[in-house]
């Protein structure tokens, strides 16, 4: 997708291929332009001198100034006419492309003047130059000793890109992909090209159709990945060829587009952005790059080769497509439900262009087969952060490629049919989780909950599915955290079922927390709850915990009695400690419960809490107003960082616990409890070096991060390069007419 207003990345902001190694591609005329007499163009690391190839040979257009040359490969059919057009062309581009020696000379004299010292990829631009829709092999860019002489015969994963439509966006991803076994393809679109929807399913179709063909009448797998803009046109794709594709992963999909980015769309009804001046464009894309890139995810290696916008996306470019996202054509709910194969969505949680994780619900819904998988920590550009592993996410939600099987007619053969995703009846639909991550965003934007140790959980999703026990400290009043810790596990695969105090159906508040999977705690709530599958959130120290008295920061208040370890090991469950940081200094204590029994109150106090049937030994303190010694008897509390860590899980199976030893389960219980105790003590470390842990400053840092990142464009002096660019272009149109 493109940003809201000029969207160019790398799946809308372009991350560019800085590396010269050879992209070939297949390729048809652009719509509506007579078809050109080059197949085939390539963006390789050429010499400076300019070679006019006989009639039978590529012709290679060089410049030393920008360290790049393109390559336009004649058919080799060696029809007249195509022979004819480069005879004709060749003096044109020649007089369009030769840089004099002389003047190529005195740039290599003076490095400012490189092209290739600044962010921007090397002109003439592929992406500019460019005249043919294609389909982009970038295999060229990995290293040749992982690569294979059977690249053909691997199931092959087609990548359809953003608003960039270039194909870079996937930089990042081949290795693991490839090593995954897929053999890559990445659709390009040219910037001047202004196809519709249907026009480009048209023209890329027989192209897949191509690729899919294999050697020996076998026909190849196909997974279409989409991202952003790229997710209309895959799932456009997907309808029009149902039997051709046996996997669709859509990240961040641009579906339903004017609702989820209504600036955008209102930007694309008046089509003011195509009358930009450069400057303003530059701007615009200058102020919405952090808005698209989660710069603390993405390395400077990742960051310092990315595209200039305006070089690789024009704003007449961005206007169109932005217009065409519009469209929602062809992408109703009922035109969406015929979309049957296994489809991943993966949508990020902290995407700040598209309401992604919403627009990911809605399609979960409507298409027949799909699964979504969150990214808690991810933006709008999720492929090219560098904790996002798309081999491995796709591995572990089960989309790996079907098995090829033998047809028995025709000596064709074909593809075994894709399996339905699994798919559980959760009791707290992912709706209803949402709407809780929206009633919570303002107090996470606040706390900005810190999460350590993720790498520990265990695989969500994982399969034969077991349940999991998350066990850890309660703190003070259990309000403050307890709902954030539920969500941030939710946003990681997890679907937590908490035990709430039976008081809170008294005060009236017990459907509340049920809405959200709650239950009424009870002897054998955790354990009905873990026999049934689920995922069960434990405060042993329960009540007790809650109601801290003075001098008891983060202390475990728990029972002596084993039950829960004995509970997971009967039932086979996998026991995952984890600390919480930060709620307990954000209340001050002035009277704890033994100062209110030394009150003339007491006797009160204790009526009231055995007519609700709680224990008068865990009455709440009364708490002060932050920075006052004023009491308050709602508990205000000042605004702390919340830090979680997730330890190490135990797994009941590989301790194997005997349920009649009580020193085992001591022993087993004990070892709970002291990961609990040291990911508390790992907090406070963290906590002690954290540079955000103080409100003012954490919130001037979000904000720091959402600043403008100017991007160095090309200096003046290189002028001669952008013309050297439209002299190109121009030769190009020269030819075909």
């Amino acid at each position: 997708m493109a940003a809201s207003l000029v969207g160019s990345s790398s799946s809308c902001c372009g991350a560019a291929f800085a590396s010269r190694r050879t992209w070939s591609s297949k390729a048809v005329p652009v719509s509506g332009i007579a078809s050109c007499s080059f197949s085939t163009v390539r963006l390789t690391h050429g010499s400076p001198a300019l070679r006019v190839p006989s009639s039978h040979e590529p012709v290679q257009l060089n410049t030393s100034r920008s360290g790049g040359s393109v390559q336009a490969n004649s058919s080799r059919n060696g029809a007249s006419n195509a022979v004819s057009s480069i005879s004709i062309a060749e003096s044109e581009l020649k007089e369009a492309v030769e840089v004099p020696a002389q003047k190529a000379a005195e740039e290599e004299e003076n490095p400012a003047e490189e092209l290739t010292e600044a962010p921007s990829c090397p002109l003439p631009d592929f992406s500019t130059s460019g005249t043919h829709v294609a389909l982009l092999n970038p295999l060229g860019l990995l290293p040749e000793s992982i690569r294979d002489a059977n690249e053909f015969r691997r199931p092959l994963l087609l990548y359809v890109p953003g608003m960039d439509c270039s194909g870079q966006g996937i930089k990042s991803q081949l290795s693991p992909l490839f090593e995954a076994g897929y053999d890559i393809r990445c659709v390009y679109i040219p910037s001047n090209d202004r196809s519709t929807w249907q026009q480009l399913v048209d023209t890329i179709l027989p192209l897949v159709n191509e690729e899919v063909q294999g050697v020996n009448g076998e026909r190849r797998h196909l997974t279409i990945l989409g991202e952003s803009f790229g997710g209309c046109l895959a799932l456009r794709l997907a309808q029009a060829d149902p039997s051709l594709v046996s996997r669709l992963v859509l990240v961040n999909p641009a579906t339903n587009f004017p609702n989820n980015n209504l600036v955008g769309s209102l930007c694309a009804q008046t089509g003011l952005l195509a009358l930009f001046p450069e400057s303003l464009y530059e701007l615009a894309q200058d102020i919405l790059l952090p808005l698209m890139v989660k710069r603390n995810r993405v390395s400077t290696a990742g960051t310092e080769d990315f595209l200039s916008p305006v070089d690789f996306v024009p704003a007449a470019c961005a206007a169109w497509r932005l217009a065409m996202l519009n469209d929602d054509s062809g992408l109703s709910d009922d035109e969406l439900r015929v979309v049957s194969m296994p489809t991943l969505l993966l949508t990020s949680a902290k995407d700040r262009i598209l309401s992604s994780l919403t627009e990911g619900a809605r399609l979960q819904r409507v298409l027949p087969n799909a699964k979504r998988v969150v990214l808690p920590e991810s933006g709008h550009t999720a492929l090219i952060e560098d904790s996002i592993n798309l081999a491995e996410v796709m591995l572990a939600n089960g989309f790996t490629h079907p098995r090829r099987s033998k047809a028995k007619h025709q000596g064709s053969s074909s593809i075994s049919s894709p399996s339905p995703v699994a798919k559980r009846e959760e009791a707290v639909a992912d709706d209803v989780m949402d709407e809780m991550g929206r009633i919570l965003e303002p107090w996470r934007i606040l706390t900005s909950p810190y999460i350590s140790g993720a790498e520990n959980l265990p695989m969500p999703g994982r399969e034969p599915r077991r349940p999991l026990l998350f066990v850890g400290n309660h703190t003070m009043f259990g309000v403050y955290d307890s709902p954030l810790l539920v969500y941030e596990l939710y946003l990681r695969g997890f679907r937590c079922r908490g035990l709430a105090h039976p008081g809170h159906w008294i005060t009236g508040a017990g459907a509340i927390f049920e809405r959200y999977g709650n239950v009424k705690a009870s002897k054998f709530a955790a354990y009905k709850l873990l026999k049934e599958g689920e995922n069960v959130l434990l405060f042993p120290g329960g009540a007790r915990e809650v109601c801290k008295r003075k001098g008891e920061q983060y202390k475990l208040l728990w029972k002596p009695t084993t039950d829960f370890v004995r509970m997971a090991s009967r039932l086979n469950a996998i026991i995952v400690p984890f600390g919480a940081l930060g709620a307990d200094e954000a209340y001050n204590i002035m009277y704890d419960v033994d100062d209110l029994k030394a009150s003339p109150y007491w006797s009160l106090i204790e009526a009231v809490y055995n007519r609700v049937g709680v224990d008068p030994e865990n009455v709440y303190p009364i708490t002060s107003l932050p920075g006052t010694n004023i009491p308050s008897l709602v508990p205000v509390p000042s605004i702390e960082r919340i830090y979680f860590h997730f330890s190490e899980p135990i797994d009941t199976a590989s301790y194997a616990c005997n349920l009649d030893d009580r020193t085992q389960c001591q022993s087993l219980y004990m070892s709970v409890k002291a990961r609990v105790e040291e990911s508390i003590e790992l907090l406070k470390d963290i906590r002690s070096t954290d540079p955000e842990r103080l409100l003012p400053v954490r919130l001037a840092a979000k904000l720091g991060r959402l600043l403008p990142e100017f991007i160095p464009r090309m200096p003046s002096s290189q002028n001669g390069l952008r013309q050297l660019r439209k002299d190109f272009e121009n030769a190009m149109k020269d030819e075909r007419a």
